[in-house]
């Protein structure tokens, strides 16, 4: 009779267990099936975001004038020629195999500082953390871009897609470092750019008169101002420049020669301090009219720190880099180098460099910031 009792009792449990796992195989069933299409939706997500990525990358670059962007005379930042090679660079990106064909490419600016901002307008008018940025945000949902992400078993608990978006922002700005050989000898106080650089237009201001008050050299029209660079030589109240070793106190015309030739020694970052030389070095001047535009061009396009103040004989920390075309340069009595502001695209993107600082016509090639 026990045995009996005892055989009913295991059916019983048996046909239990049996009731709940049915009834709990549909949930597992279902947490497998979102387990497998939400893996398969995480690849294409990043599909997508590669995609935003390149894009944007590809659009930030035509905000300068480029053969390749069809805008060789265009100003920067050339807004409208970034959002249209946006948008025809997009379809050369492909999620599962298949081109994508919708995105929204929008300008604007980025500010380094306050990053919680987003893309500002074109409109604003940007301080030096303001740098012109690209915004590419795609979505691949129900009849965009060929709907969402696909599911084999979600459908059976009522999910038929996972949409997916991204969001990148590309932006054009100034180094925060540069590696060793980038900068010339040379330093320029902000004040001086102040006066020949236009933030606004991220460009040199343009001579509106051929010989404007204030100026010893005659200028071209719609060109940058010409002005010289020398120790002994001011505009206003600002200093025009300095000789500056980098790293040590070293006088001898010799060894600026060498850094005329090499550059840097070694890597110099925003904040790093640049040693001030005296003197006008009447010597060097030769150099550099032999390797400038009327030279061999080899130090016509250049690189040099910028400080707030030309402290000579001492340490002064570099708040910028500056990019400068040298137009030629007279020694013995004449002592000074004939400059201007430049933001070439093709001349003044410097290579070696990170991070990003104020735009002062030195450039790094677009990066992503978002």
């Amino acid at each position: 009779m026990k045995k009996n009792i005892d055989r009913f009792k295991r059916k019983k449990n048996k046909g239990n267990i049996a009731i709940i796992s049915a009834i709990l195989l549909l949930p597992i069933l279902g947490f497998c099936a979102l387990a497998i299409d939400i893996g398969y939706a995480f690849v294409l997500k990043n599909e997508v975001q590669n995609a935003a990525d390149a894009t944007a990358l590809a659009a930030a670059a035509c905000l300068v004038n480029r053969t390749e962007c069809g805008n060789q005379n265009a100003r920067f930042p050339d807004w409208s020629t970034a959002e249209t090679n946006g948008t025809s660079f997009l379809n050369k990106n492909s999620v599962e195999n298949i081109p994508l064909t919708s995105a929204n490419v929008q300008a604007g600016y980025w500010n380094f500082s306050s990053p919680e901002l987003g893309l500002q307008s074109t409109s604003i008018t940007p301080t030096l953390n303001d740098v012109p940025a690209i915004q590419v945000r795609i979505e691949k949902s129900q009849l965009i871009n060929n709907g969402g992400s696909p599911v084999i078993f979600s459908q059976f608990i009522g999910i038929p897609e996972i949409p997916l978006s991204a969001v990148s922002i590309a932006v054009i700005s100034g180094p925060s470092g540069v590696g060793a050989g980038s900068l010339f000898p040379i330093a320029i106080a902000k004040c001086l750019y102040d006066n020949y650089w236009n933030p606004a237009t991220s460009s040199p201001k343009l001579a509106t008169q051929t010989n404007p008050s204030g100026f010893d050299l005659p200028q071209t029209i719609g060109e940058p101002y010409k002005f010289k660079i020398t120790s002994s030589y001011k505009v206003g109240s600002c200093e025009a420049g300095q000789w500056t070793t980098f790293l040590v106190d070293n006088n001898s015309a010799n060894y600026l020669r060498t850094l005329i030739t090499n550059g840097n020694p070694v890597s110099t970052n925003i904040l790093d301090k640049t040693w001030i030389q005296t003197g006008s070095k009447t010597t060097l001047y030769p150099d550099i009219q032999a390797c400038s535009a009327t030279g061999n061009k080899k130090c016509q396009y250049v690189f040099i720190p910028v400080v707030q103040f030309l402290n000579a004989h001492a340490f002064n920390p570099v708040i910028a880099f500056a990019c400068v075309q040298i137009l030629s340069a007279v020694g013995g009595s004449g002592k000074y180098a004939v400059v201007q502001m430049s933001a070439e695209s093709t001349k003044c993107q410097i290579g070696g460099a990170s991070g990003g600082g104020p735009n002062y016509g030195a450039r790094i090639p677009p990066r992503l910031v978002f």
